[in-house]
This record gives structure tokens, sequence and C-alpha cells, in this order.
């Protein structure tokens, strides 16, 4: 399992061989193309996150489902139990161990994240990011390379990888150069998901925040 991370991790770094740079100005179109194709996603997921010497932080699975326009939900399994849910209007994050759930408008600063780039509208990418682009030959894989335009972003760099016309991986890189990597495992695309699975349904002992 180690030897298989860290081979992925390089990947993700880029360095794998043989790839062509797409012209920056196709770069935002060609993205746009792939998720243009992906309304809705249903997937399970592994999350590895590690801090700037590489040193492991945490090791998590779980199942994410997006659909567009704006909806979202990211729950994470144990040791780490959370969700993470929004309706395109708000944003609820509960911690289970905590008995605790935030609630959040979805402004600006919280659409910046790599939910929203799955969930949101291609279209505006490029207003939002600089986007780079390669095409692996030999695999046919395509990397794309985004950097917030934002400079209260959450994250400096999110690389997303996509094979055969689906998302493979994500790759985020702080500023303190904290990393995260997430593989997915689509179990569908492009299949209707009920409202309710974009909705927070809470038991009454649990301690509910509001943030404006």
């Amino acid at each position: 399992m180690l030897k298989y991370v860290l081979a992925c991790w390089m990947a993700c770094l880029g360095l794998m061989v043989n790839a062509a740079e797409v012209a920056p100005e196709e770069a935002p179109k060609k993205l746009t193309e792939f998720l243009n194709g992906m309304q809705s996603m249903e997937a399970t997921f592994e999350q590895w996150v590690m801090d700037a010497k590489q040193n492991a932080l945490q090791h998590v699975t779980g199942k994410m489902w997006v659909q567009r326009p704006g909806q979202f939900r990211w729950d994470t399994d144990d040791p780490y139990p959370q969700q993470i849910v929004s309706d395109g209007k708000e944003l609820w994050i509960y911690d289970a161990d905590l008995e605790q759930a935030t609630k959040k408008i979805l402004d600006k600063q919280v659409g910046n994240t790599p939910a929203l780039l799955l969930s949101g509208d291609p279209a505006r990418i490029a207003d939002g990011f600089t986007v780079s682009a390669y095409l692996f030959d030999e695999t046919g894989e395509w990397r794309f390379d985004l950097k917030p335009k934002d400079k209260d972003a959450m994250f400096a760099l999110l690389r997303v990888h996509f094979y055969r016309d689906q998302l493979r991986d994500m790759y985020l890189e702080d500023s303190l150069g904290q990393t995260t990597r997430i593989e997915f495992k689509p179990i569908s695309v492009n299949q209707p998901i009920p409202e309710s699975r974009f909705k927070l349904d809470l038991d009454d002992s649990v301690d509910v925040i509001v943030e404006s």
C-alpha cells in the first residue's frame, strides 16, 4: 500500500513523462468540456493528507455526491466522521463526534473549493482560476493545474486528473506546503440524485452554529 501511495503521489506531483502542454487559451476550454460531461457524480473516495515534509497526517475514506447546479455532499467515515452538505445556497458541516453542525451561506469564500469546481458552473472557471492543461499521450490521461486568482483562497494549487473522460483524482497544496490527495472510484455518472441527499436530517440534540 505504501509503495502504491508513493507512486500515486509522484504522478500527482507531475513527475510523469511525455506530457504535452496545451495552449494556455485552450486549457480552461478543455476542462470546461470535461466538467460539462459530468452533470452529476456519485463516488467513493480515499484521502491522504501530508505535511510539508511528506509526513502522513490523515488517511480517511468516504463517499461523495455532486450535482449541478451547486449541490454536493461529502461524507467521511470513521475515525473522523463528518458530513459536508450543500443545496446550492447553504453549506452545512456536521461533526458527529462533537454533535455539532455549522451552517454557512454559500458565498464566494466558501465557493472557492474543490467541491464547487465539480458542482458549480464550468463556464466560470477562468474567472476564478488560472488553468494549465497537459495531455499524456501514452495513457490518454489529462492533467489540469488550477491556481486561484483570489489571494485568500483555501489552497495554492488544485490539480485534477481525468482518465477516459472520468475524474480520477484531485491533489491540493496550501501555502504552507500541506498536501491532500483524493482518489475517486466513480459509482455512477450523470444519473439523477434525490434532492434529499443534499439535506441534513439533524437530531434535536445537535448544537447548531450559524455563521454569517
